[in-house]
């Protein structure tokens, strides 16, 4: 019989949390192998982004009960809205070489709105190594990167009044095609004008992809 390439699974983890001072709804995935109970070669990069979702909801946990204490101490009356955290998942790549996940965080703690930040994962698996976007990336090449993200950049109602360079990117992830840079909002332009996501082809980037 010949060799079989492993395959990866990807599971779906849910935090959920409903009370009076805070909502938390919580997705983030984790990795093994199909057909193993093990997750040992993708530990790191599944304690990573567990690491990252258990720190969010301990710190808006704490610090919503610890603004309605407070309140209620100073005998002040109660706002009508509540803490709230919401983490989505997004994989771009799972195969036996690399994995490359983002989580798009969404809280709001009060104020006139909430806040949408950014974090990327990006797995070398044989090496069981999490990726720096250095890694991934030349930055003494940014030119190059920086002329393809300008020829692949849709902006048709002209919202952004900045163009994207590599040095202004949120978070960078890898598909087995391109690459994907994310902006969130306030980088290229005004709040209003959101997210902007710019997707690379692999072959544009030519040697400032380090990525082989």
């Amino acid at each position: 019989m010949g060799c079989q390439e492993k395959e990866v699974v990807v599971a779906d983890n849910r935090v959920s949390h409903d009370v009076e001072t805070y909502k938390v709804e919580a997705s983030r995935p984790s990795f093994l192998w199909k057909g193993e109970q093990t997750d040992a070669t993708f530990f790191k990069l599944n304690q990573a982004i567990s690491d990252l979702v258990d720190g969010l909801v301990d710190s808006l946990r704490v610090d919503a009960n610890e603004f309605f204490r407070e309140m209620e101490e100073l005998d002040m009356e109660r706002p009508a809205w509540r803490y709230e955290l919401m983490v989505e998942d997004s994989v771009f790549m799972a195969t036996p070489d690399f994995v490359s996940v983002r989580l798009t965080v969404y809280e709001f703690r009060g104020g006139a709105h909430g806040m949408t930040a950014f974090h990327s994962f990006n797995y070398d698996v044989k090496n069981q190594k999490l990726l720096t976007n250095e890694e991934i990336l030349d930055y003494g090449k940014s030119a190059v990167v920086d002329a393809g993200l300008k020829a692949n950049f849709e902006n048709p109602d002209g919202c952004f009044n900045l163009e994207p360079t590599l040095a202004d990117a949120t978070v960078v992830n890898v598909t087995p095609e391109s690459l994907c840079f994310t902006y969130e909002q306030y980088v290229l332009g005004p709040y209003a004008c959101g997210v902007a996501e710019v997707e690379v082809p692999r072959a544009t980037l030519k040697e400032a992809l380090r990525l082989r």
